[in-house]
């Protein structure tokens, strides 16, 4: 019999009764003095209060059930229990972001006169991502290091750094990292100088929303910016669709298709309130990341992720590591400011994406639509203060992050970074690197990066 069973209950609380009954009846037979009758009376009154103890203790166990099985009660039963701390970038435990396609590209370091080996070069993936959060998607371009191959980093997790390329040139796709900066060669060269450690590097171009595909009998295209020199490699988790869902759409039943969507790409990659697909911000900080986890070995804990971008880019990575201090440690902005996101980046305030249907143009056989406001914090003043990370380090707590305003050594892009850093408050911190000449673009900066990658190194942490 349980502690809660009735049948139980029954018995205690019969005995409960009994023996206040036998108290009552037996009393005056040990009246008198004497030992034994003292004895007596002392041993019924104890008897009776036990029993009745007991019972009212049962019935409010068998109310609330602290305790159901005599195991509960006494401990005699002994079980194993595995508590997991699922992290943000625990890949499949913290549920991927959504599909992702991996392809390995041609596009990394090369040995002269050997072919290609992972272990020795490094390798370049190209992954198709679509973010379940944001509704977005975009291609990245992850170089993974020599060392992310080697038996004695087997079990090691590198750092890893989510670089935006959007330096105001057109250079909006994630190769601009690797063909104009020349970022696997600048990171292979700091690393075997004893500068920085093995680190892995995500470039990301511009983000577009997702072109659905209607007809099932769509065949994936595995071709895109690496060339021909790409091979399809093993698929991320969550594969569902490939590559095309990024690329292009079909019009209805099949017809012909339509214009590929537009990259989303507002300045300082906002959450745009109130309109669909402009979540650009959610897929950098979240689904982005997800994916990556979801894919490779990569830290569980902030302490190993970094994010670095140029121009309007730069802005992007300062706001990501502020703003997503849980997700971020470090970030690296290149000649980035650091105001309101439409303010001096490069970028008309003006000039934001429109990603809602109308276009100001009258169909044919139709009403004029009306054309979407272009403001992006719409009509929002607060909105738009909390945007401005320099109105942010004044009002706010600072974030326990650290910042590199990287910039050319006078100029506007120098302003902006004294000012900057001029507000850090602890825990932030933030470090500044003034350039000579007048580097502008990702080409212009290959001869500067080195200084960036070894303060990204510096900050991060393996695991």
């Amino acid at each position: 019999m349980e502690p809660v069973s009735a049948a139980f209950l029954v018995l205690v609380c019969g005995s409960a009764a009994a023996g206040l009954v036998a108290a009552v009846v037996l009393w005056p037979r040990f009246a008198g003095g004497g030992v034994r009758p003292v004895a007596a009376r002392t041993g019924l009154l104890l008897g009776s209060q036990a029993l009745l103890t007991a019972a009212v203790v049962l019935l409010v166990n068998r109310y609330f059930v602290f305790y159901a099985t005599w195991g509960d009660l006494l401990g005699g039963t002994t079980t194993t229990a595995t508590v997991k701390q699922v992290q943000p970038s625990r890949g499949a435990e913290a549920a991927a972001a959504g599909p992702v396609h991996r392809v390995t590209t041609a596009l990394g370091p090369k040995r002269r006169g050997h072919q290609r080996d992972p272990a020795e070069d490094g390798r370049v993936d190209r992954l198709d991502v679509e973010g379940a959060r944001s509704g977005l998607g975009a291609q990245a371009y992850v170089y993974l290091p020599p060392e992310y191959f080697q038996p004695r980093y087997a079990n090691r997790r590198l750092p890893v750094v989510i670089a935006v390329s959007d330096d105001g040139s057109g250079s909006d796709t994630g190769t601009a990292w690797l063909r104009e900066a020349r970022l696997p060669d600048a990171a292979v060269a700091a690393i075997r100088a004893g500068r920085a450690q093995p680190v892995i590097y995500a470039a990301v171009g511009a983000v577009r929303r997702f072109a659905p595909v209607r007809t099932p009998s769509a065949s994936p295209v595995h071709g895109g910016p690496g060339g021909p020199g790409e091979r399809r490699g093993p698929s991320g988790p969550g594969e569902r669709r490939g590559p095309q869902a990024l690329d292009r759409s079909h019009g209805p039943l099949g017809g012909a298709p339509e214009a590929a969507p537009r990259p989303v790409r507002p300045a300082g990659c906002l959450d745009l309130p109130g309109v669909a697909g402009g979540q650009a911000e959610t897929f950098l900080a979240q689904d982005l990341p997800l994916a990556l986890a979801a894919t490779y070995r990569l830290p569980e804990t902030r302490a190993g992720w970094g994010v670095a971008g140029i121009g309007t880019g730069g802005q992007c990575a300062a706001r990501l590591a502020m703003l997503h201090s849980d997700r971020f440690t470090a970030g690296a902005s290149l000649n980035g400011r650091f105001g309101t996101p439409t303010e001096g980046s490069g970028t008309d305030a003006r000039t934001v994406v429109k990603l809602k249907a109308g276009t100001g143009k009258a169909p044919r056989g139709g009403t004029r639509t009306a054309p979407e406001p272009d403001d992006p914090y719409g009509g929002s003043e607060p909105y738009r203060l909390d945007q401005d990370l320099t109105w942010r380090l004044q009002h706010l707590p600072p974030p326990p992050v650290s910042v590199l305003a990287a910039a050319r050594a006078t100029g506007p892009d120098a302003d902006a970074a004294v000012r900057f850093t001029a507000l850090a408050k602890p825990p932030m911190r933030i470090d500044t690197v003034l350039v000579p000449g007048d580097p502008a673009t990702l080409k212009q900066w290959r001869d500067h990066l080195p200084v960036v990658l070894e303060w990204l190194s510096a900050h991060l942490r393996a695991e």
